[in-house]
């Protein structure tokens, strides 16, 4: 047995001029063929000079390779022919700097070189599986006495790395992937489990013929003594026959079918193409069974389609929607809907988990994000489904792990794994916090870039991925995963320790952004696909543009200030403006086709109005630089954000009331900047369409219990305001005396909008000086004093 572990076996084949050289037979010293660097991190490695992993890591001159006996390491930086042309930039943990834009590449190798390099790797690949079979073979067999032989642990490794069940992947073999690394996850389908390299159960598996051990001791003593084993049988029956069950609470809460037909509908044109969490032809299967047998019902497919209509409740807006206070009817249908299937999932069990119950756990997030519901814990709550994905192996590629998992759940893991990523990332820019997902060696491939008709919950392989220039459903989540790294090497510079990067620097993300974005597809954004759910490549190009262009804006707002200091810095204000006017055109064409979403599950909105403010304020009065001399194009394109804003608030509602008055301000601050209105006209000009607004709002109250409103009012919208009984200010700020000037008769008129009913700007005309002020409207309905809704200023002033 010695022999055979000295590596006495030698295949037909041998180089013999290398034997001869070698000299007497001596124990041959298994050689690894990961490099050094790989296997301190416990990463499986590509094998080759410099590896993938080495290069990706921003560290090719530590990429070393263990050598044979007698000779010794080189590493990579000591080779003039692998070394790299400058020091890439690192998206590793200790290095967040880059020092250089050009990406590293890999220089060509003499073929002599490469011919020798792969005749040796094969050569001892084959040597180590004839081993690593005979110690397999050896530590089944037992000693005289019975007892099992044992090995070495280097022995029991290989034998239970090549002794491991087959992958779900047929082409996944020791050749192509490192076991060490997938074999911490135990289970099969969505049932797994992920146990990291330093886990307890992982240390038991370094006890050589310990579960053998255990194994006969069960049979010997424990099994005579009759002790009841688990029922593992029936308690999955009965666990199925409770997961088939109904919820009747929950039935009771759907819609008719009509009006459920049309919210999903609306779900599956809008949302489904960029954020992938179901599969549409099982859906729909599913679907038409849960109407078409009422008695099959089980609560999991109710609460997931409850999920879903709540995403899309608000943009199904009817004509006779109605309010509530600030809130309408539909969005709290859609929170009650949130709120019972919020509860529901908390009652399920965290260890017999299903495919819908995560697809649940991403719809109930999209939906409170879609109707801003605990807008403070949208951070958290996305790293909680990091959490939970990364707990079962989502960051784990399925076609490259031990568990059991047939390709259509391998590409649904990697789908939801892909919208977790994006929640979280979009959720640590919008908060300004740290992502989960940078701490985590993240393996999962992008997810096919096929049409859900290509596959099946019965097909054996998946599709191939169609061409970049051929979109589908899939595309987004396809193409969003290339930029993955650099989106989150940008969200740890930003959100990381405090750092103040050079201008040099500054400029070398931004020609990487800008890279990224030349790299993204381009299809014909004005003609979809005819089927029955059309296709709209415009809403996943705009987000993949959006999403890296919204780094620009926080890597050059530092350097808006230093303009005044040094001319150099001019570049940043026209970069800065033209990343804010860009994402800003990139919605209005989206609205102007009525494609919605984006709008209701980002803040672009509010951050571009802020944004054109800012840069444009930061221009000296009467400048004649091209910031200014667009200043009305600048007026015209915060028109659009705030007339956004507008359509979102009559649709969900003003429940998120300080981003809206935020806008009304910053628009009112550039008209005084620009001279365009004195500072009194641009205070009542704000503040006219603020209330203009929630006099929409009040047009279509009505009360929400019949016991809390008087008799005097109904249930019908009101047209007509009545009058009130008692005085109540409507002054969304206090006006000294002095100051606030009498409200004449001249309507206030806006460019695309109609006339405002209640709200007049100030008279001119001296005659008018003692003439009475609009009348007052109640606003005691909205529930909410309008101070409240217009927000703090902070002590700041407005002009």
């Amino acid at each position: 047995m010695d022999d055979i572990q000295a590596g006495s076996v030698h295949p037909a084949g041998d180089d013999e001029h290398d034997e001869s050289q070698q000299g007497p037979a001596r124990k041959r010293q298994r050689v690894r063929l990961s490099c050094l660097e790989c296997r301190r991190r416990k990463l499986s490695c590509s094998r080759e000079l410099p590896c993938d992993r080495c290069i990706k890591s921003g560290t090719p001159e530590r990429c070393t390779y263990e050598s044979r006996p007698g000779s010794t390491s080189i590493p990579l930086a000591e080779k003039t022919s692998f070394a790299p042309a400058a020091p890439p930039v690192s998206f590793a943990p200790e290095a967040r700097r880059p020092t250089v834009p050009a990406p590293v590449a890999r220089r060509d190798v003499d073929s002599s070189v490469l011919r020798d390099a792969t005749r040796d790797h094969e050569r001892i690949r084959r040597l180590e599986l004839e081993v690593a079979q005979l110690r397999g073979t050896l530590s089944k067999q037992v000693s005289l006495d019975g007892s099992t032989i044992v090995a070495s642990p280097s022995t029991l490794k290989d034998s239970v790395r090549d002794t491991q069940s087959n992958p779900s992947n047929p082409s996944f073999t020791p050749q192509n992937a490192d076991y060490s690394e997938y074999r911490n996850l135990r289970g099969h389908d969505f049932k797994t489990r992920y146990i990291g390299p330093h886990n307890a159960w992982s240390s038991l598996q370094e006890l050589t013929g310990i579960f053998h051990f255990m194994r006969e001791t069960a049979e010997e003593w424990l099994k005579p003594l009759n002790i009841q084993k688990k029922d593992r049988k029936k308690r999955k029956e009965d666990r199925e026959k409770k997961f088939a069950e109904s919820d009747l609470s929950l039935e009771s809460l759907l819609p008719p079918k009509d009006e459920t037909d049309s919210l999903v509908d609306v779900y599956l044109d809008q949302f489904e193409q960029i954020h992938r969490i179901i599969h549409i032809p099982t859906f729909k299967a599913e679907y038409r069974a849960f109407w078409n047998q009422p008695k099959t019902r089980n609560a999991a497919f109710t609460a997931l389609l409850l999920c879903m209509i709540a995403v899309s409740c608000c943009l199904d807006i009817q004509t006779s929607n109605k309010f509530v206070g600030v809130k309408s009817s539909s969005f709290q249908t859609a929170e009650r809907w949130i709120k019972a299937c919020d509860e529901w999932y908390e009652r399920q069990s965290q260890k017999h988990r299903k495919l819908v119950h995560y697809q649940i756990a991403c719809l109930l997030y999209l939906a409170k994000r879609v109707n801003t519901i605990k807008k403070k814990r949208f951070w958290t709550t996305a790293g909680t489904m990091i959490r939970e994905g990364v707990s079962v192996g989502f960051h784990q590629d399925p076609d490259r792990v031990t568990a059991k998992i047939s390709p259509y759940l391998g590409e649904m893991r990697r789908r939801l794994w892909a919208t977790m990523v994006e929640f979280d990332i979009q959720a640590s820019f919008d908060q300004g916090l740290p992502t989960i997902v940078s701490q985590i060696h993240n393996d999962a491939e992008a997810p096919k870039n096929v049409d859900d008709e290509g596959f099946d919950e019965n097909s054996e392989e998946l599709p191939v991925s169609r061409p970049p220039n051929e979109y589908t459903f899939s595309s987004y989540q396809h193409f969003s995963r290339r930029s993955l790294l650099l989106r989150l090497e940008l969200n740890k510079v930003l959100t990381g320790f405090p750092m103040d990067l050079e201008w040099e620097q500054v400029l070398q993300y931004i020609d990487m952004i800008t890279h990224e974005i030349d790299q993204l597809p381009s299809w014909d954004l004005e003609n979809g696909k005819d089927s029955e759910v059309s296709h709209k490549p415009i809403l996943a190009h705009t987000l993949l543009h959006i999403q890296l262009r919204q780094y620009l804006i926080p890597l050059l707002q530092p350097y808006l200030k230093l303009r005044e200091t040094s001319s150099k810095y001019q570049v940043a204000e026209l970069m800065y403006y033209s990343a804010a006017r860009d994402i800003v055109l990139m919605h209005d064409r989206l609205y102007q086709k009525g494609i919605r979403t984006l709008y209701f599950i980002r803040e672009d909105t509010m951050n571009s109005v802020i944004n054109l403010c800012n840069v444009t304020l930061h221009q000296p009065k009467g400048s004649t630089s091209l910031i200014m001399s667009n200043a009305q194009e600048t007026l015209r394109l915060i028109e659009s954000c705030i007339a956004l804003k507008e359509d979102r608030v009559l649709r969900c509602g003003n429940n998120d009331p300080w981003g809206y008055s935020s806008m009304c301000a910053a628009y009112g601050l550039l008209e005084t900047h620009l001279d365009i209105k004195p500072a009194e006209a641009a205070k009542a000009a704000a503040a006219e369409r603020f209330i203009s607004l929630h006099y929409k709002l009040l047009a279509f109250q009505i009360p929400p219990y019949p016991n809390q409103q008087s008799q005097s009012h109904t249930t019908t919208p009101q047209t007509t305001q009545e009058p009130i009984s008692r005085p109540k200010s409507i002054t969304p700020f206090p006006l000294d005396a002095a100051s606030a000037a009498p409200l004449g008769t001249t309507p206030f008129p806006r460019e695309g909008m109609p006339l405002s009913m209640p709200w007049l700007l100030p008279s001119t005309d001296a005659n008018h000086l003692n003439a009475m002020p609009n009348p007052e409207f109640n606003f005691e309905m909205l529930g909410s004093d309008l101070n409240d809704l217009w927000g703090d200023w902070g002590g700041g002033d407005f002009a």
